[in-house]
C-alpha cells in the first residue's frame, strides 16, 4: 500500500439515527445518499457511513469521519439548505445525533 493509498484515520465521527415517515423509506435512504456524497466532497471529511437496521426497514444510521470537530462544523456551514430538503421532508422526527470519538 502506497502513502496515497492509506486511509486518514478520523479524529471526529457525527453520528445520526433517522427514522423514516411511514413508507418514505426509500426516498429517506436516496436522500442520504445524495447527502453522503456532497459531505463526503468537503476538505476534512474522511469518508461516510449508511446502514439501515436489518430488522427495522426505513431506520438509519448516517455516520461522517471528519479530520477534526472544527473540520466538520466548517464543512457544514458549506451545505446548503436544498441539500437537507430531500431528508427533512422524509424523516418522521428529528435524528438522534452524537459527535464520537474513535478509540483506536
Amino acid at each position: 500500500m502506497t502513502a496515497a493509498e492509506i486511509p486518514i484515520m478520523a479524529a471526529y465521527v457525527r453520528f445520526y439515527r433517522m427514522t423514516a415517515r411511514g413508507g418514505e423509506g426509500a426516498a429517506l435512504r436516496s436522500a442520504l445518499e445524495a447527502l453522503a456524497g456532497t459531505v463526503q466532497q468537503i476538505e476534512g471529511c474522511t469518508g461516510t457511513e449508511l446502514l439501515e437496521y436489518a430488522d427495522k426497514p426505513g431506520q438509519f444510521v448516517f455516520l461522517e469521519r471528519w479530520v477534526s470537530a472544527d473540520a466538520h462544523k466548517a464543512g457544514g456551514k458549506l451545505l446548503g439548505k436544498d441539500v437537507f430538503g430531500p431528508v427533512m421532508a422524509a424523516l418522521d422526527g428529528p435524528p438522534d445525533a452524537a459527535a464520537l470519538t474513535p478509540l483506536d
